[in-house]
């Protein structure tokens, strides 16, 4: 194992960026150029009828818990209007305090590919994964597009300091495919989708065509010793959020503007069976029962106005359901108006709490003892399977 040595990039601060044909992506990891104000009118931190919003601080589009179960490790995009820096964080549980997280450069071989160079500038933190490696080491996969296009591999450590990260490597790709979300596979590798390509955003620009429900991605998968490839027949109209299935045969996607949950079998190398939702999943995570949870928004339209005015606050509702994977049945378990995020992306369980993060403005959302409760009670229900 290779010696640590601290990373000098600078520390992360708030900063603006500006619009370019890619700017679809403040929302969604990268960052640009602009110069984009906050209404502050719009920052006030009601008590919704339901719950805790977490408030004042950079939004978690991404989300996962950590091992100690009193930390979540928080992936921070630049928002529709880019006021934030891209990087990750960590959040205590009990006292809902945010750190930065410090970054130390140690490269091991076996974690991403040979050659891949740690990065010149701090990482962004778009989406991110947690799992174990099969030596029983924690390895916490970023999404980053800050000054490359790439998968970061990280080891996470917990010190008397508080949480640290080591990176390990790394996978770049130059192939013009925009990353949105990994998800690590048990060979060591990684299953990553791709939301769009740079062409195509770029002679889109008004996303007259890029929300429309079209095909715009596809699934990229790399193999230690191998090279980073474009999976066949994973098409998709935006893919978004990953997760791995438990037995490691299948992985399941967001297919955000196609309103779908969709599995695409890794042996079979195609999608087998799909689930409509009445929303746009983004983010995906495992319950402690066995169910993927989606969290997002209802409305394509409405993004698009908020993308366009760059705004930071953008006024559209929250929708998180539930998803048996063996039976198909989908319960819509959570809702809420406008207003109470801006752009939920990501839900995850934490003990019998339920986490709600977002794409854009500046809080989070938690909702106590949720898992204590009937989750089934007066919920849209449905067993919908397609079979592809």
């Amino acid at each position: 194992m290779s010696q640590a040595t601290r990373a000098s990039w600078p520390v992360p601060r708030t900063r603006l960026t500006a619009i370019t044909p890619l700017s679809l992506a403040f929302a969604l990891g990268l960052s640009g150029t602009a110069q984009a104000q906050v209404d502050g009118a719009e920052t006030a931190c009601p008590t919704p009828e339901a719950g805790q919003l977490l408030c004042g601080d950079a939004p978690a589009e991404d989300m996962e818990l950590a091992s100690d179960g009193a930390h979540l490790f928080l992936g921070t995009t630049p928002g529709l209007s880019g006021v934030h820096q891209s990087r990750l964080r960590v959040m205590a549980i009990d006292s809902a305090k945010v750190a930065e997280l410090a970054i130390d450069v140690a490269r091991e071989p076996g974690w991403g590919a040979a050659g891949c160079a740690a990065p010149a500038q701090a990482p962004g933190a778009h989406g991110i994964h947690l799992s174990r490696r099969a030596d029983g080491r924690e390895q916490l996969l970023v999404v980053n597009h800050e000054g490359r296009e790439s998968i970061e591999f990280f080891e996470p450590r917990q010190t008397e300091q508080g949480w640290r990260m080591l990176w390990r490597g790394c996978v770049e790709n130059s192939t013009g495919g925009v990353f949105n979300d990994v998800v690590g596979t048990r060979d060591g590798g990684f299953v990553a989708t791709v939301m769009f390509e740079h062409a195509a955003m770029g002679a889109d620009p008004r996303l007259e065509r890029m929300l429309d429900g079209r095909d715009t991605g596809y699934l990229m998968r790399w193999l230690p010793g191998g090279v980073l490839e474009r999976l066949p027949r994973s098409e998709t109209a935006f893919p978004n959020g990953i997760q791995l299935e438990p037995d490691g045969q299948g992985v399941w996607v967001a297919a955000w503007t196609g309103r779908q949950l969709r599995r695409y079998d890794l042996a079979r190398q195609d999608y087998r069976r799909s689930v409509t939702l009445p929303f746009m999943p983004d983010n995906l995570s495992w319950s402690a029962d066995g169910q993927l949870l989606a969290a997002g928004i209802p409305d394509a339209g409405t993004f698009r106005a908020c993308f366009l005015g760059k705004d930071e606050f953008c006024r559209v509702a929250t929708r998180v359901a539930a998803l048996d994977p063996q039976q198909g049945d989908v319960k819509l378990i959570y809702s809420a108006p406008d207003a109470v995020l801006f752009g939920a992306s990501v839900a995850v369980q934490v003990g019998a709490d339920l986490y709600v993060g977002a794409f854009s403005g500046d809080r989070l959302l938690r909702l106590p003892a949720f898992f204590d409760t009937d989750q089934t009670a007066g919920r849209v229900q449905q067993s919908a399977f397609h079979e592809e």
